[in-house]
């Protein structure tokens, strides 16, 4: 494993800086190349928290018990590419508080893997999302140039849009954002050129998503 030591602003620096602050990070890489399997939070010579990324040819049970040994929180993280998506799955570990994991799949599209497009939280028994808590990002480019959530949405527990937030007319002003349902969603679509269906319900994935994983 590689190791480079940044502080909190993710910027790199030496060791011998990283010892000398209150808190740093220490991101591990694999030998030769920069695929990141590890970052270590690090705060007063403790490791507070722990992101894993596992790769393919890892044992999760493995890992886990690796995790255990070094802290009581951790984030076991695994990406998969879906027909121009990226679905990661988390499981977020408070050994303190539960032995059992916080489990959410969150969506991006590939040629945008910073900004998430959908978050469901799984309940940990049946392995089914808990639509209620799903969360999707409808994004756009506002005035200077910078990407923002345009739309954001919550739904019910039958996977139905809750409320869908459109901040485009004025995204610094909450008081000028509008508000639709389930029932007047195709009000907010007329608004936009774009098909926006995929946030009328809670499914994971885009339908061409699923259109081409079963072609």
């Amino acid at each position: 494993m590689r190791k480079v030591y940044k502080n909190i602003f993710g910027e790199v620096i030496s060791k011998s800086s990283a010892v000398k602050l209150d808190e740093y990070h220490l991101y591990y890489y694999e030998s030769d190349s920069d695929i990141l399997k590890e970052i270590e939070f690090i705060n007063d010579d403790s490791i507070y928290n722990i992101n894993y990324f596992l790769s393919e040819g890892d044992n999760e049970e493995e890992v886990l018990n690796y995790l255990k040994e070094k802290s009581d929180f951790f984030d076991i993280e695994k990406r998969e590419s879906a027909d121009g998506f990226i679905i990661s799955t988390n499981k977020l570990y408070s050994l303190s508080v539960d032995e059992q994991p916080l489990v959410s799949k969150t969506v991006f599209k590939a040629d945008d893997p910073e900004n998430f497009i959908c978050s469901q939280v799984v309940d940990n028994e049946t392995q089914e999302p808990q639509l209620e808590k799903t969360v999707k990002c409808w994004y756009t480019i506002d005035e200077n140039g910078e990407k923002y959530a345009a739309i954001e949405c919550s739904y019910q527990e039958d996977g139905k849009l809750e409320l869908a937030i459109d901040k485009t007319v004025d995204p610094e002003n909450e008081q000028n954002w509008a508000h639709y349902e389930y029932e007047t969603f195709q009000e907010l679509q007329e608004h936009f050129p774009v098909d926006i269906s995929y946030y009328k319900t809670a499914v994971l994935l885009p339908q061409e998503a699923y259109q081409d994983h079963e072609s």
